[in-house]
């Protein structure tokens, strides 16, 4: 009896591209975090629903920023996102991926039927 194979899901097909236009001021209405400088890749923080104009796509609060005009910025600190952003002319193309469930996470449900000494280590940072 031949076994189903499950095909899991790549982060390529969570990559979203959009294109978003400044405003008069020449902001994008997008707040970011995160950057290489706090070891994390910058991410969407908050986006303006009411002022942010989208030439195409759309992007969502929560989603890690992959390339900026077709750079890559990886391991770039949040200021120079922000100092490339700025720099860019209007619409500025943004490419984005929706975060998959955390490592930490997958293991804490594999690991839930684990005995653990209550308030050990182990235990402390399942919490």
């Amino acid at each position: 009896m031949p076994k189903v194979v499950q095909k899991k899901s790549h982060w390529t097909s969570r990559v979203n591209e959009v294109s978003v236009c400044k405003d008069a001021r020449g902001d994008l209405n997008v707040s970011l975090r995160g950057g290489a400088e706090y070891g994390q890749f910058a991410y969407i923080d908050h986006i303006n629903e009411d002022l942010v104009v989208y030439q195409y796509g759309k992007s969502n609060q929560g989603e890690l920023l992959l390339e900026v005009e077709s750079l890559s910025i990886s391991g770039l600190p949040l200021y120079d996102v922000q100092t490339l952003i700025s720099n860019c002319k209007s619409p500025v193309r943004l490419k984005t991926v929706r975060p998959g469930k955390s490592r930490r996470r997958r293991w804490r449900t594999q690991n839930s039927l684990l005995p653990f000494v209550f308030f050990s280590v182990d235990f402390l940072l399942t919490k």
